[in-house]
């Protein structure tokens, strides 16, 4: 008799080709798809506004997600509405249907009363944490984390999955006990992101272009630093460096201050004429693409508080054997194995971006060296390594309990 698993996501966002947008989610989505491939019965449990369910149908995961109504009224009220929700259809769905886990998904702890929903004696209770507590900056306020909330549900639950080792140092000083903690690391998909067997002709980046490709994925959110990068690139191309920059932004949630700050982005780039070495895309449907072309992938985000801790557009970019010139985030350090497969910079201002980059830009072999070291290192990464000691969670939660 196979596993039964019930995940639940705070929100799903979808884009064309089986786009999942957000680490977390993708991190979550890649996880079922692993466990099914293993023989695992798993359901997804998820809000999917209505602009994201067109792209349903073209996603791998159409068959095991149950998408639930979207509450769109503000970030609190998409919060407050998404944990109604998915602990009102938990409940209908296990009148009618046995799981042997219910597993919760997300960056910020309350959401983890989702699955308290459950009955402890009929199936074991998890959730996933994707950012660390007691993160400084970000979009949450300090209440929102106090420790005594924390311990008061997490102690409620079977185990708590910390998916970088900051994250589980964060949770280990809250006062969660460690056997009640299990670090499993994100994960990417390395089957699907690898770096090409051939040159790919330029479609984001301009052609026949000797300039360095600068590569920035992300929202316009301030937590991801675009405004500091477009600042960098300013003082750089300052310095008569060549090089372009395309930024893929997204905003498939629709939160205002991404929208405004993407507006306040373009008035940047157009007061200081960065047009001819700045380009402003929106979602990119084929991102293996846009990876191939880069010859830096940089993130400049300034907190994890909000962002998953692991950007997953690190992971991939290491997949695709990218430089990436990053910020000393959360656990983007642990990530980037403290230098070694990421060239880290001493702070967050667009003066300490550039002179990284200026660096990665005139140390061509220094950046080929990491790109290298991190494709190998990325491998502890896979999903399938993920996947497995996923499994082995789950059956150790099962040993002895009648279900």
């Amino acid at each position: 008799m196979s596993l039964k698993v019930c995940y639940l996501l705070p929100r799903l966002f979808l884009g064309k080709h089986g786009i999942v947008i957000g680490a977390g989610a993708t991190n979550c989505i890649s996880l079922a798809l692993e466990l099914s491939r293993l023989g695992v019965q798993v359901e997804i449990l998820a809000p999917v506004s209505k602009r994201c369910m067109v792209f349903l149908d073209d996603n791998p995961v159409r068959e095991i997600v149950k998408p639930l109504p979207s509450i769109s009224s503000g970030l609190l009220g998409k919060s407050l509405g998404a944990t109604h929700m998915l602990r009102k259809y938990l409940k209908k769905r296990l009148q009618k249907k046995h799981y042997d886990i219910v597993h919760s998904h997300s960056g910020a702890y309350p959401y983890a009363i989702v699955p308290l929903a459950a009955n402890r004696k009929k199936c074991a209770r998890v959730h996933s944490l994707y950012c660390p507590i007691g993160t400084k900056r970000g979009i949450y306020s300090k209440w929102w984390e106090m420790s005594f909330a924390v311990r008061f549900i997490y102690n409620k639950l079977d185990k708590v999955v910390a998916v970088t080792e900051n994250v589980y140092n964060s949770l280990v000083h809250t006062g969660i006990n460690d056997k009640r903690l299990k670090f499993i690391p994100m994960s990417v998909d390395i089957r699907f992101f690898s770096p090409p067997f051939h040159n790919i002709e330029n479609k984001y980046f301009p052609p026949d272009s000797d300039a360095i490709n600068i590569l920035f994925i992300g929202n316009a959110s301030k937590a991801k630093g675009l405004i500091e990068l477009l600042g960098a690139t300013k003082i750089l191309l300052e310095k008569r460096m060549a090089i372009n920059l395309v930024a893929a932004l997204e905003n498939q949630s629709e939160i205002q201050e991404y929208s405004d700050r993407e507006e306040y982005a373009k008035e940047y780039i157009k007061r200081f004429k960065l047009e001819k070495s700045v380009r402003l895309t929106g979602l990119i449907e084929k991102i293996k693409n846009i990876y191939a072309e880069a010859d830096l992938v940089i993130i400049p985000w300034n907190t994890t508080r909000g962002p998953s801790d692991y950007p997953m557009v690190g992971l991939e970019a290491m997949a695709m054997e990218k430089c990436i010139v990053a910020t000393p985030f959360g656990g983007c350090p642990e990530m980037l194995g403290y230098g070694k497969f990421g060239i880290l910079t001493d702070g967050y201002s667009a003066v300490s971006i550039a002179d990284t980059i200026e660096f990665a830009i005139k140390n061509p072999d220094v950046r080929n060296k990491i790109g290298r070291e991190a494709l190998q290192a990325v491998r502890k990464f896979s999903i399938e390594n993920s996947g497995k000691q996923m499994m082995e969670l789950y059956e150790s939660l099962l040993v002895g309990r009648k279900v």
